[in-house]
């Protein structure tokens, strides 16, 4: 399945699977300017050349190297034979060898089997930024997702294209691969570049994504406290999840425990255990009727104020 969006000169090409007539889980490339970024699945790439076919491809450009992102790049390649291709100098050992991701079987099932893409450069060799005829886009790095994730900005339409750094809605499971310290870090590095608007990895595009960057941020750090708050009174990790989720998701079960509540929640202890020299003594957290309010030597209420630094990101 596939859907064409319109938003001015950029084209969000949608992709995904579909059961029973329906999409199972969007992901999207996008085309500007003879650039694309990113290039869908493999159960989609016939799809995607059929798409492309009156909009012709001079450079590829990867935000990371998992398989809904990367699945299409071999058909773009046969395709577009004269076309550059472009990922992070870490993502391409993975783009080369696709084995390499280890693929669990719903991974198989719901976006397929990227091939091996040879000729794949380092955007290193290009000084981190992507010249379109009418454009400049500057690469930025924005690990946490995975350890090869980059966005692009194009600082004079003030474009953010955010692969998966930037995902809709609760968090509620994450893989055991995610890091909050690098997502939280990578989210307030987009912030700080003030988009206009923004193409996030599923397709969505937001038009005023700085509230919206911001509330994500909150939450997650939130979140974070929340499992800090709840393991000082002596909850283990499952009892953590059964307090904050009341039961783990219908992912947890469909992947077999890769996305689940319970990599979330130690995600967060990670995230913690960074901090832990900056955190007060037991006494200083709040009782479960007070959260928040007296979290933390920034003491400040995350669901009201906007971090302003690393040290309230800390709690």
């Amino acid at each position: 399945m596939i859907h064409l969006e319109q938003h001015g000169p950029v084209v969000a090409i949608r992709m995904s699977r579909a059961l029973f007539g329906r999409p199972i889980y969007w992901t999207a490339a996008y085309w500007v300017d003879g650039l694309l970024i990113d290039t869908g699945p493999s159960c989609t790439a016939a799809e995607l050349l059929r798409a492309l076919d009156k909009m012709p491809v001079e450079q590829v450009v990867l935000t990371h190297s998992h398989e809904d992102h990367i699945g299409g790049l071999a058909a773009v390649r046969h395709q577009f034979p004269a076309a550059r291709i472009y990922a992070s100098q870490r993502a391409l050992s993975t783009i080369q060898q696709p084995e390499r991701l280890q693929l669990q079987l719903y991974r198989r099932l719901l976006w397929g089997i990227p091939k091996a893409t040879p000729d794949v450069m380092s955007l290193d060799e290009t000084d981190n930024q992507i010249c379109t005829p009418t454009h400049l886009f500057r690469v930025v790095e924005t690990p946490g997702y995975s350890v090869d994730h980059i966005s692009l900005f194009e600082p004079h339409q003030r474009w953010l294209f955010c692969g998966d750094v930037y995902m809709e809605g609760k968090e509620e499971a994450w893989t055991p691969e995610f890091n909050m310290f690098g997502i939280v870090s990578s989210l307030r590095t987009l912030t700080s570049l003030r988009p206009e608007k923004l193409f996030t990895g599923s397709g969505a595009v937001r038009r005023t994504p700085q509230p919206e960057l911001h509330a994500k941020i909150r939450q997650l750090v939130t979140l974070a406290r929340e499992v800090a708050r709840l393991e000082i009174i002596g909850l283990n990790t499952s009892e953590i999840v059964a307090c904050l989720f009341k039961e783990e998701s219908r992912l947890a079960f469909l992947t077999r425990g890769h996305f689940s509540a319970l990599n979330l929640v130690e995600a967060c202890r990670a995230y913690n255990a960074i901090f832990t020299s900056e955190l007060e003594p037991h006494n200083s957290y709040p009782a479960p009727g007070d959260r928040y309010s007296r979290f933390g030597r920034s003491s400040i209420d995350p669901l009201k104020s906007e971090p302003s630094d690393e040290n309230d990101l800390a709690g």
